[in-house]
């Protein structure tokens, strides 16, 4: 884990952040919460208005426990207009709600912040996503916003279009 602090994100991505319907409330229940050990995997698509309408994601996520987040930790988030950011440093990894019902997991919803690259360039991540159960397309959320080191942001938060969100219990000697 790298140990580098992500910079604040700016007034803009805060208020976008907490005006999220699928984000705001859920992120203050997560620092009033202590976090699960576990880990989250998945992928699918949601759908946003703007130019980047269409925002398709995979990953792999490791809860952070006692301030360590296992590995590995892999997310990619792949737009409709051909921009795709890598996460290259999980920095948060808190995994809280109530338990998931399938798997059978203490949590249902993962915070994650890092930072990474958007089409090479330098850019930082906070995310939530949220497993409601099964199938996953129509009732899982995933919220993203991406902002690039000149302040540009890209966000889109939703019900999943397709794919599925998937809470996992902490298995063998991970988190």
């Amino acid at each position: 884990m790298h140990t580098h602090a992500l910079p604040c994100p700016s007034r803009h991505v805060l208020a976008a952040l907490l005006l999220s319907s699928a984000f705001g409330a859920a992120w203050a229940d997560c620092c009033s919460t202590p976090p699960e050990a576990g880990r989250m995997t998945g992928g699918g698509s949601l759908i946003c208005p703007g130019a980047a309408y269409r925002y398709t994601f995979g990953y792999e996520l490791h809860c952070q426990q006692n301030g360590t987040i296992s590995r590995p930790n892999n997310l990619e988030v792949n737009l409709s207009t051909g921009e795709h950011f890598h996460l290259t440093s999980l920095t948060r990894g808190l995994c809280t709600g109530p338990d998931a019902t399938t798997p059978d997991a203490p949590f249902d919803t993962y915070y994650g912040a890092g930072s990474g690259r958007l089409n090479g360039e330098p850019a930082y991540i906070w995310f939530n996503l949220v497993d409601r159960g099964e199938p996953g397309a129509g009732i899982d959320i995933a919220a993203f916003t991406i902002q690039t080191a000149a302040g540009n942001v890209l966000q889109c938060s939703n019900t999943l279009e397709g794919g599925n969100n998937q809470a996992h219990r902490a298995t063998g000697g991970k988190p």
